[in-house]
């Protein structure tokens, strides 16, 4: 269950509260319906629910304590992470991998 979230477009888009112009800019290609789909997801599922659903691509983030899900695709940039306290999760966000490179 999502206890809290790091950030207001990620908690506007779980709950289906329409963007502004800016925030729809801001996320560019990523599609809502499928971020949607993936937050709602999240907020029903525990951690067993994830590592049952490879196409989530759930896995820790290396020295950091937060977890990440893809947010719509596995060739999108956009991830969601999280982290975990007492089987639910807490700031909760979308966040866009940028090729440092």
């Amino acid at each position: 269950m999502i206890r809290s979230f790091a950030d207001r477009l990620t908690e506007k888009l779980f709950l289906g509260e329409r963007l502004s112009k800016k925030e729809r800019k801001l996320i560019g290609s990523l599609n809502i319906e499928k971020a949607f789909e993936r937050l709602s997801f999240l907020d029903e599922a525990d951690e067993k629910l994830l590592l049952l659903a490879p196409h989530l691509h759930y896995h820790a983030l290396h020295g950091t304590g937060r977890f990440s899900i893809d947010a719509d695709s596995r060739r999108s940039p956009w991830r969601i992470t999280f982290s975990w306290e007492n089987e639910e999760m807490k700031d909760v966000a979308l966040v866009k991998v940028e090729d440092t490179h």
